[in-house]
């Protein structure tokens, strides 16, 4: 019977020496960075955080700011004052400033989708206010020119089936309407979530940019 051959038990002298190979390999691959772009670092980030998340996000500057944290976290510790653990949370901070701005946009983007709604809820009660009142010009026509009773009774039953479909139309809308102003209350919410995330590490460049 074929016996799987299991793998030897490493020694402790082979991890280290593995581990040590590379850490050497690791750190030869990074890129160097400047003192000046370590100290030019922190006011780019800076800049962004001036910036309004959504502006951020329309912005493209993605690419410049990612450098910008790469050059923070991984320059050489002795040189700066930021601790490791400093350094630790602007590699956090990088990623949530990009989840703040696509949360943003996205608080934008449910907002709007109200706005709209609103706008074809007008449009709609718009026609149906005009329906009702050509329906009422007929009404009053009819009474008066019996010549014209057969058109204008065609013309009424036309307008009616329209405001049967108009109304089967805007009762849809009404039935969604809870849920467009829910998403827009907590888009709200999520603004000001995302605005007070945003202003806290805003506040965290300011304190360490004069330091460095």
């Amino acid at each position: 019977m074929f016996q799987a051959i299991q793998p030897e038990e490493p020694i402790d002298e082979d991890i280290k020496t593995f581990f040590t190979s590379l850490e050497s390999e690791l750190s030869s691959s990074d890129t160097v960075f400047s003192k000046k772009e370590a100290k030019e670092s922190p006011a780019k980030v800076d800049e962004t955080l001036n910036m309004t998340p959504l502006n951020f996000y329309d912005s493209g500057r993605f690419s410049s700011l990612e450098k910008a944290f790469k050059i923070l976290a991984g320059y050489d510790c002795s040189s700066t004052s930021l601790t490791i653990e400093q350094k630790n949370e602007l590699l956090a901070m990088e990623e949530s400033l990009k989840e703040l701005a696509d949360r943003a946009a996205k608080a934008v983007e449910d907002k709007s989708r109200l706005t709209k709604k609103k706008s074809m809820k007008l449009k709609i009660t718009r026609k149906l206010d005009s329906n009702l009142i050509r329906y009422k010009e007929v009404e009053s026509e009819m009474k008066h020119v019996e010549q014209k009773l057969a058109t204008l009774l065609a013309e009424r039953k036309g307008i009616f089936i329209s405001s049967k479909e108009i109304k089967v139309e805007l009762e849809a809308l009404e039935n969604e309407w809870d849920e467009y102003e829910a998403n827009a209350k907590a888009a709200e919410e999520e603004e000001r979530s995302v605005e007070a995330e945003w202003g806290k590490m805003k506040d965290f460049i300011s304190s360490i940019k004069g330091r460095m």
